[in-house]
């Protein structure tokens, strides 16, 4: 027989608004961390119902085994999680904590706890536990209030001891002797950070969350974080990342390490495939003799675990659940657990309430609401499960492999940073640079061997310059020409155009190199990554295709097709050039003709022709 539930609850004024205090309050891990409460170990839990994990840790000093279902929550509004325990002194438990408008301004943070005792004699310690938990949860929501009110979300850091000694100072050293001077004041936030920095956050460094916190350009973040490996302060792992709840499924320490098959989350149940663009992320932690971590675990299911998710709602089976809906017009998202999904348009003319049914697929596949209305979704399945809406325009902060293996320093310092042989993984978009040099075969006859070689080795130089200076990376070289990635086609397009204008200046150094000039051509799509001749490299229809533009290319021309030339004329990256041409090919491997254009760099003597202003 049951004892009666104990509930027991707290308010806390606070001066801060909700939606300062929301991402705070929603990171569960590091509120339940400085509450004082246990440590837990994590299994994953197989099989129908809402749970997804079974977790183990010490409630009321009791060791206690409880599953962990999915946090309900919506967003500065409130979450609860529901716990429920196998075996020991206790049932279930159910915690909530509620953000409130108050008179006046500022928030009241309601607290909740719910326990329902195994056996009646327990009530008595059950209330005393919880009442011990809600006063410690209090005293931090406080102190969350005070620092946000200062302006010193710093002091909410658990406390953690600071990285000293010899392996620390050597680390350090090393980054500063080799980091470029203009880098040095970010590598020195970085090793401040190291030091001192509390173990969550310094145990998963995400440098692009890194950047935005110091208002700093994350590429160059990135690349300051890359040379702190070398220097030993860092080390560099690769996080598989569910493509729903964003959150890391499995990590490797090197790319080769990265599984085939692909991943598989747990916590929304879906296999899925490693694009290096949404799936790979590059973190870094600090080396056991550097620093010590403490890698305990005390929360796994907060909301701020998933920035993006607006609600989420457990959904038991033949049941319903309302999901409410921002005051903002724009496009989401509706996931059920298992992988089905349906597009969300919020927009002025949809109704108060929509509906769905949420089974093996969510009828319909798109659902039209209003601004502030609700999403009420139905169960048509016999399984528990959990459903959530989330932003599909949400701005990630992860360094996905696909950017951070387009950054020089990581080509040049991590050269051994290869793909397994054979393993092919899918990059979504990528923008691709081919150059090559017209007159080259009579260059070597003219000039012979060892003058040509100089000028080609020096052309490199210049063309690798344009390439990183607009934020790409050279792949490879191929005889006199040169294979570029980028990670937009308007930095390619850029890339070209600062190539073609510069490109006279430095041809005219060389008195044997009449008629040498610039052939080259853009393209941008999806391609996969390979590992080929021992470097990350391309290959599929877009890199074929890329290269065949530059084939159309004639001495001093930029190739690349009608409608990419349309898209980034738009946003100036063609500024200062003129077409000479608008001209239909049909390319080898290719079904279809495409509409291809020609241009030129607006520079003195540049060859004529029908000249078309594109800026």
């Amino acid at each position: 027989m049951s004892g009666s539930t104990v509930s027991v609850s707290r308010i806390v004024p606070c001066t801060s608004s909700a939606e300062a205090l929301w991402p705070l309050l929603a990171d569960t891990d590091r509120l339940n961390r400085a509450a004082g409460l246990s440590r837990i170990e994590v299994e994953p839990l197989d099989g129908a119902g809402a749970a997804r994990f079974l977790v183990s840790t010490r409630l009321g000093g009791f060791r206690v085994r409880y599953e962990e279902r999915p946090a309900e929550f919506v967003e500065r509004e409130r979450f609860k999680f529901v716990r429920v325990l196998r075996g020991g002194p206790v049932r279930s438990i159910e915690m909530q904590i509620e953000l409130g408008a108050r008179s006046g301004g500022g928030t009241d943070v309601t607290l909740s706890l719910q326990i329902v005792p195994r056996w009646p004699m327990m009530g008595t310690v059950a209330r005393l536990n919880a009442t011990r938990t809600l006063r410690a949860l209090a005293r931090e929501v406080r102190r969350i209030d005070v620092a946000l009110g200062i302006g010193n979300a710093l002091a909410l850091a658990p406390a953690a001891a600071s990285a000293e000694g010899g392996a620390f100072d050597r680390a350090a050293q090393s980054l500063r002797r080799s980091i470029p001077h203009q880098q040095l004041a970010l590598a020195e936030k970085l090793i401040e950070h190291v030091r001192g920095g509390p173990d969550p956050a310094v145990a998963r460094i995400r440098p692009f969350e890194l950047a935005d916190a110091w208002n700093a350009p994350r590429r160059e973040v990135l690349a300051v974080c890359l040379r702190a490996v070398i220097a030993g302060l860092l080390e560099l792992s690769w996080d598989l990342v569910c493509p729903s709840c964003r959150t890391a499924a499995e990590r490797t320490p090197s790319l080769m390490g990265l599984p085939a098959e692909g991943g598989h989350c747990q916590l929304c149940d879906i296999n899925f495939g490693l694009d290096l663009d949404r799936a790979v992320e590059a973190t870094f932690r600090p080396p056991r003799p550097v620093r010590e971590i403490e890698d305990a675990t005390y929360c796994i299911g907060g909301p701020a675990r998933t920035p993006h998710v607006i609600a989420q709602s457990v959904l038991p089976a033949r049941s319903i659940a309302v999901l409410p809906v921002p005051a903002r017009i724009g496009r989401m998202r509706l996931f059920v657990r298992g992988g089905a999904t349906a597009a969300v348009d919020v927009r002025g003319d949809g109704p108060r309430l929509a509906r769905a049914e949420a089974g093996e697929r969510v009828s319909p596949a798109a659902v039209v609401v209003g601004p502030g209305g609700g999403i009420e979704v139905r169960s048509v399945s016999g399984d528990d499960t959990h459903v959530k809406l989330e932003r599909v325009d949400w701005i990630d902060r992860a360094a996905t492999a696909a950017m951070v293996s387009l950054l020089p320093e990581f080509r040049r310092l991590f050269s051994g940073e290869v793909l397994a042989p054979g393993v092919a993984l899918r990059v979504g978009r990528t923008a691709l640079l081919f150059s090559d040099l017209s007159a080259s075969t009579a260059l070597y006859g003219r000039a012979g061997d060892a003058p040509a070689f100089r000028l080609v080795r020096d052309s490199f130089e210049v063309l690798r310059a344009a390439v990183e200076e607009h934020g790409g990376t050279v792949v490879k070289t191929i005889g006199d020409a040169v294979m570029a990635a980028f990670p937009s086609e308007e930095a390619a397009v850029r890339a070209a155009v600062a190539m073609l204008r510069g490109f006279p200046a430095f041809i005219q150094r060389y008195r044997y190199a009449d008629g040498v000039d610039l052939k080259l051509g853009v393209h941008a799509g999806p391609c996969f990554a390979v590992t080929a001749n021992g470097v990350l490299d391309y290959f599929g229809q877009t890199v074929n295709v890329a290269a065949r533009l530059q084939a159309q290319a004639e001495a001093g021309d930029l190739v690349l097709p009608e409608e990419l030339a349309e898209a980034v004329t738009a946003s100036g990256s063609l500024d200062g050039t003129f077409v000479t041409e608008r001209f239909t090919a049909t390319l080898k491997g290719i079904d279809k003709p495409l509409r291809l254009v020609r241009a030129r760099a607006r520079t003195p003597g540049a060859a004529g022709g029908r000249r078309e202003a594109v800026a």
